[in-house]
């Protein structure tokens, strides 16, 4: 599992109630283009992975809203990158980092610093990709934006919904107390989740930063992952189906309960 355990902030001298940290493996870029005729979303974290790969990242049709995994390898000013398809292509490609060929994957861009362009490849169709960089991570600071803000979307998510993380700038660098959950089916965000409640230090623990949440063996469950200097720790959210909301069936250190 990839991880840096580096968190910086001091919480045996104050309350960490915002996160902050020595995030310099986060090198961010965001995007909105399009594949073809249909609006996307990507967010590219450049890093060096291991095994050939030095940039990953996630992205969504604007149209589902589902979060895609995506890794590959950036020389010069081209791009590659494949896609995560199915649970053993994750376990493989970005848990255990397996090697695997990059010419063989779907995306070929160019990027032109602003722009990224080029063509997506199935094995049916070709389809051109044109997109736009709107906001940028860079080590403790973000790029220029009237929000000040920059919204990951993380690889966890559940068959009904999905994650996004909000980074935001603050007087100390950058911080994220808010998690939007997305419902996939009409876009509306159907609750805001402070991540940092329940003894979590969350948002700059996992090397790639989509990884901070991940899905669950059950459908309706996601885990966020925690800083932590010893054991892995995380806190599990469930969907209530009574509450329609999440809430919490774990804490560090705790047997999961039950929440139906």
């Amino acid at each position: 599992m990839h991880k840096v355990k580096i968190l910086t902030c001091l919480i045996t001298v104050f309350s960490c109630s915002i996160a902050n940290a020595d995030q310099s493996w986060y090198v961010i870029n965001n995007y909105e283009g399009t594949i073809g005729n249909n609006p996307v979303h990507i967010s590219i974290q450049n890093y060096d992975f291991g095994r050939g790969t030095n940039i990953e990242g996630s992205y969504y049709y604007d149209k589902y809203r589902s979060p895609i995994p995506l890794y590959g390898k950036k020389s010069s000013s081209s791009i590659e990158l494949c896609e995560i398809n199915n649970d053993k292509e994750y376990n493989d490609l970005i848990v255990e980092g397996k090697s695997y060929n990059p010419s063989i994957c779907p995306f070929k861009l160019t990027d032109k610093g602003d722009v990224l362009y080029g063509v997506w490849q199935g094995k049916k169709k070709s389809l051109d990709v044109k997109l736009n960089r709107t906001i940028s991570l860079n080590k403790y600071f973000l790029s220029e934006s009237p929000t000040n803000l920059i919204e990951i979307p993380f690889w966890g998510q559940t068959n009904t919904h999905s994650f996004i993380g909000v980074y935001e700038k603050t007087e100390n660098g950058v911080s994220i107390n808010k998690v939007k959950v997305i419902n996939k089916q009409s876009g509306a965000i159907i609750q805001v989740i402070d991540p940092q409640l329940h003894a979590c230090n969350f948002g700059f623990y996992m090397t790639p930063i989509y990884q901070n949440i991940e899905k669950e063996s059950d459908q309706s469950e996601v885990r966020l992952n925690c800083y932590s200097t010893s054991t892995d720790t995380s806190v599990i959210y469930r969907y209530n189906k009574i509450n329609k909301s999440y809430v919490v069936v774990n804490k560090p250190g705790t047997k999961l309960m039950n929440a139906n």
